[in-house]
């Protein structure tokens, strides 16, 4: 790995400065997405693996903060201050504990928990929005008002999840079919639109909340292939998270920022993480954390070709 520049200018080393790494032991958690709670500070994963939520305080300290029989994999999750709730994406991959072959990439729903109790609010199934297709609910964001937005990787297809727990399809078009995952990282951004990335082809969507299906393709310098998650730093700078996808192994965190309201953007900087199959990020004080949770390797552990994980990282990739 390189030495690169933090997004704020601070230079980083990766591969000499272990302080810029978080450890935690915490046996087969496999995370997805992360958060911050707005309260505690502390970090807020999911588990692929044990289809649970946990809390990790700034001591390190970790606790289960969602335990319910319903999830498969806890995938995106999101925190609502605003109605301190926390919202889940619940998919199956087949590589959960609770995994049913049957179900997989057919279970989908977006299950919303109480952020302080974690007692559950709605458990809203997704499944027959798009009853033909196969499913993953994926990635998620909240508006203003309090509606949650689900990228379906496989269904071609954005959910549209009330407060009350009414779903529907909010858009679906064949510009988000491709190779394995494709739709994935999503953001609310304040002027109104959500910001979408496509896995498979690198592309980023600009979706008016008002009017979805006049959807527009921002202009990138070149495909961002592998995006796995966003982080929307401020109104003109988004944290673009890439793994593996269509053959492309791009491991790095891209800065993007733009002068035209996310018409276009342009690369501003760049992170390298290696192979740990970085998914998303958080931002805490200020700070950019991702989620290095080596998703790439439960398949095989699996099979029984290597030990599954004990532990996992989060990478501090610089400031706001």
């Amino acid at each position: 790995m390189i030495s690169t520049p933090a997004f704020a200018g601070k230079a980083v080393t990766l591969a000499k400065d272990d302080s810029a790494f978080l450890a935690y032991d915490a046996p087969s958690l496999y995370p997805e997405g992360i958060e911050t709670h707005p309260t505690t500070g502390e970090f807020i994963l999911g588990s692929i693996r044990k289809g649970k939520v946990v809390a990790i305080s700034p001591e390190g300290k970790v606790r289960d903060l969602i335990q319910d029989e319903r999830l498969r994999s806890a995938v995106g999750i999101r925190v609502d201050a605003e109605r301190g709730r926390l919202l889940v994406n619940n998919s199956d991959y087949g590589v959960a504990e609770r995994s049913a072959p049957s179900d997989k990439f057919d279970t989908v729903a977006l299950a919303i928990y109480d952020l302080a109790t974690g007692e559950p609010l709605h458990y809203v199934d997704l499944s027959g929005l798009r009853p033909d297709e196969k499913r993953f609910a994926n990635d998620l964001t909240v508006d203003e008002d309090g509606n949650a937005y689900v990228t379906d990787s496989l269904a071609a297809a954005i959910y549209k999840v009330t407060p009350d727990g009414q779903a529907s399809v909010f858009l679906t078009n064949e510009r988000f079919r491709g190779e394995g995952f494709n739709l994935n990282g999503i953001q609310t951004h304040p002027e109104g639109y959500l910001l979408v990335a496509k896995k498979s082809d690198g592309s980023l969507f600009k979706v008016p909340l008002d009017a979805p299906e006049n959807f527009s393709e921002v202009k990138l310098p070149k495909a961002l292939i592998g995006t796995d998650g966003l982080v929307l730093a401020d109104a003109n700078t988004l944290v673009a998270i890439t793994n593996v996808a269509s053959g492309v192994q791009s491991d790095t965190i891209f800065k993007l920022t733009t002068n035209d309201d996310w018409e276009s953007a342009k690369i501003a900087d760049t992170f390298d993480t290696g192979n740990v199959y970085a998914t998303t990020g958080t931002l805490r004080d200020g700070k950019i954390f991702v989620s290095y949770g080596r998703l790439n390797t439960l398949g095989g552990s699996l099979k029984g070709e290597t030990p599954l994980l004990d532990s996992f990282r989060i990478q501090e990739i610089g400031s706001k």
